[in-house]
């Protein structure tokens, strides 16, 4: 029911990215200590929605309006300047890492949390309509 719901595409998207964003800083970690390893990380979920087509109506009934998203597909982001670079070619700093993957679990749990408070609203409302 809620697959249609712009609002719940766009947070949906957001959690996809936060868990794609989650993997690349464990591989960061995870390789810190290999030598010439570069750093990964993806745009900031800003940038990677202005590469989405805005969102369009689409009538799939007389009754019904549905926003289309487009393709969310995410990128990386091969811009990202590290803190410091190792004399091995490594460019891993697990103190950056550590600081972005506290962000990026502060983002996610506000993101499901705003899901909930939506979803909770709707029952309330569709709960009224009997």
């Amino acid at each position: 029911m809620i697959d249609g719901i712009s609002l719940f595409q766009t947070m949906t998207h957001k959690m996809d990215y936060l868990g794609v964003r989650h993997t690349l800083l464990a591989q960061n970690v995870a390789n810190a200590d290999t030598p010439g390893y570069k750093s990964q990380d993806l745009k900031t979920f800003s940038q990677a929605l202005r590469t989405v087509k805005p969102a369009g109506m689409l009538a799939t009934h007389g009754n019904h309006m549905v926003a289309n998203l487009g393709n969310t597909t995410f990128r990386e982001d091969t811009r990202v300047q590290g803190w410091e670079v190792a004399p091995s070619g490594n460019e891993v700093t697990l103190e950056e890492q550590m600081i972005k993957a506290a962000d990026n679990g502060r983002d996610y749990q506000l993101t499901t949390q705003l899901m909930k408070k939506h979803v909770s609203m709707l029952k309330a409302v569709l709960s009224t309509r009997s």
